[in-house]
């Protein structure tokens, strides 16, 4: 009965449980931002050899639970708190970057993702809707990814230096090659010799040449190829995955919406039919 009188329901009081919830991981990632600010700095006061004793006496934290908040401190600590209200005592001031609007735990996650791809790659996601699960998912697909194009580049790289070598292998062949036919021409004396060492030198420089470049230049374009196709394999199923995910939000929010606003649902509706039917011509 105090449901029908005051309007609430599981359904209300779910979505405040992870505001709630949401809050306090980002408060809890600001507080965690300002402790690594000061272990940080604490570690650069103290005194050679007395870092693990000051942790242990002084605020009863392990190392490695210290070494974990100044890896947060250090990816975020240059950025102001999450949400107004809730930054620590002197938080960083507004001339500072935003903040992603990040969780404690999100922000760990991505702790995974390298410092230069973490901007573009959060960007690319929506946190709000991914739990933790499918975040951890997201970064361990972009971590191999990223592996597997270095690993490209560098067997890229080493074949480059292979085919380097044997054509430095082939230029030295040729020169004496060369150098031997002009003292083949020149001299009359020892020319059995000269001619068998001619012979042997064409036979080593024609090996070099079949074994060089079109193998090798065979070999790292599959490398390459497969490499690329994977990547884009792991791109398409995030995407796909991230479609599927708002998609489905979409019927839900259309099928609340439209007992209370059936007019303006029934324009979105033609809309989203229409974009649909088009998306269904559309040749993929």
């Amino acid at each position: 009965m105090g449901d029908l009188t005051t309007g609430r329901t599981p359904h209300l009081i779910a979505a405040e449980i992870n505001t709630i919830r949401h809050q306090t991981e980002k408060i809890l990632l600001a507080g965690a931002i300002e402790v690594g600010r000061r272990l940080r700095e604490a570690k650069e006061l103290l005194p050679h050899g007395e870092w693990l004793k000051w942790l242990e006496e002084s605020v009863n934290y392990t190392d490695r639970t210290a070494q974990k908040l100044m890896r947060v401190f250090d990816a975020y600590g240059s950025q102001p708190s999450v949400s107004a209200g809730t930054a620590p005592l002197n938080a960083p001031g507004p001339e500072a970057q935003a903040l992603p609007n990040l969780s404690y735990t999100q922000a760990f996650i991505l702790l995974g993702v390298p410092e230069e791809e973490r901007t573009q790659f959060i960007a690319e996601l929506d946190l709000e809707s991914m739990s933790t699960r499918q975040l951890e998912k997201a970064v361990q697909e972009r971590r191999q990814a990223v592996e597997d194009r270095d690993r490209a580049l560098e067997e890229k790289t080493e074949l480059q230096e292979t085919v380097e070598d044997q054509g430095n292998q082939i230029d030295r062949l040729t020169k004496e090659l060369d150098s031997l036919k002009i003292k083949n021409g020149e001299l009359s004396k020892s020319q059995a010799e000269v001619t068998a060492k001619v012979g042997r030198l064409s036979v080593e420089l024609k090996s070099q040449k079949e074994s060089t470049s079109a193998k090798a230049i065979t070999r790292m374009s599959n490398n390459l190829n497969a490499a690329y196709h994977r990547a884009k394999a792991n791109q398409i199923a995030f995407l796909y995955e991230s479609m599927v995910r708002n998609y489905r939000e979409l019927l839900y929010e259309m099928k609340e919406f439209a007992a209370k606003e059936p007019e303006t649902y029934e324009v979105y509706r033609n809309k989203i039919m229409d974009f649909l039917a088009k998306g269904v011509k559309e040749r993929i």
